[in-house]
């Protein structure tokens, strides 16, 4: 049995399947042909099955419906353009489907412009959201503390480095809090360290929901906390300690046996002298010889470091 196909039998079925566009219809990737307005003129079954629309929802519609807002749009131009000068390359990239929700696509376009006609790009997506969260989990736990959501030391200082160098081009102020909380052994001792765990907690909502977005917020280890002040000189970064100090103070903590009792805690404040060359680290550690000073002088105080 010759199981061989001629060339003119091969070039019978090429056209069969072509002329029914089985070959884009039934792909197992979805796909999407647009013009060069960005419009959609064809779009696959697996397309449509990813999406939510049906044919006649979104052919002649512009690719922005699929977009989660004009800027994205916008900022998606890049790759249409690269791609329509032959720059082929996957990205990842966020789409929206039809009842608004978001997700993550490896996106790849092809050019297709036959015999001088207009141009088409052929866009193929592949849903690579449950791998884009995980690697997003995966960086939220080697870069959280896990019982407060706090950034934990080791990210701290990588991300800080980054903001420091910044100021010091821009010659703007930048502040250190180191704080912990004062007599949290006698917290342990007398309440059991769930209850002193509640405690940390606690004082990591307040500091997190007392600075600006830009404050960078860390557990350094134990009761203790450490806060960058970017743009912020050593007169404005004590009034802010002075603030989180006295938010500290309102709060209620609760025990067991309906038991009520408040703590409190000591702030030591530095501003990093970029005239000197000061580190990160030498920053921290006068922020640490000025918290041992507020210890000293009777806690639930702020204290600056001076030379």
């Amino acid at each position: 049995m010759n199981l061989m196909l001629s060339e003119k039998e091969l070039e019978k079925y090429e056209h069969l399947l072509l002329n029914e566009n089985m070959l884009f219809e039934l792909n197992a990737i979805p796909q999407m042909v647009v013009n060069k307005d960005r419009i959609i003129i064809r779009a696959n079954k697996k397309f449509i099955e990813l999406f939510g629309y049906s044919s006649e929802e979104i052919l002649g519609k512009q690719t922005l419906t699929l977009t989660p807002s004009k800027e994205k749009f916008e900022e998606y131009r890049k790759h249409f353009i690269h791609t329509k000068e032959g720059i082929i390359k996957s990205e990842e990239l966020e789409y929206k489907k039809k009842d608004g929700s978001l997700f993550w696509v490896k996106l790849e376009g092809n050019p297709i412009n036959q015999q001088e006609q207009e141009l088409f790009i052929l866009w193929s997506f592949i849903d690579v959201t449950k791998e884009v969260h995980y690697r997003e989990e995966l960086k939220r736990l080697a870069s959280t503390d896990p019982m407060t959501n706090l950034y934990n030391r080791r990210y701290f200082n990588e991300l800080v480095q980054t903001i420091v160098q910044l100021d010091i081009r821009n010659t703007k102020a930048t502040s250190v809090l180191i704080l912990d909380i004062d007599k949290f052994k006698s917290v342990n001792d007398t309440y059991g360290h769930k209850v002193g765990d509640d405690v940390i907690i606690a004082l990591a909502k307040v500091l997190k929901y007392s600075v600006r977005e830009s404050d960078i917020v860390s557990r350094w280890g134990g009761e203790e906390f450490v806060v960058l002040l970017p743009e912020t000189g050593s007169s404005d970064s004590v009034l802010v300690a002075e603030k989180l100090r006295h938010a500290v103070t309102m709060l209620e903590m609760s025990a067991e046996d309906g038991i009520t009792f408040h703590f409190s805690i000591s702030v030591g404040v530095s501003e990093i002298n970029y005239n000197e060359e000061d580190s990160l680290e030498s920053a921290i550690n006068k922020a640490d010889k000025a918290l041992y000073e507020a210890k000293e002088s009777g806690r639930n105080r702020v204290k600056l470091f001076t030379t």
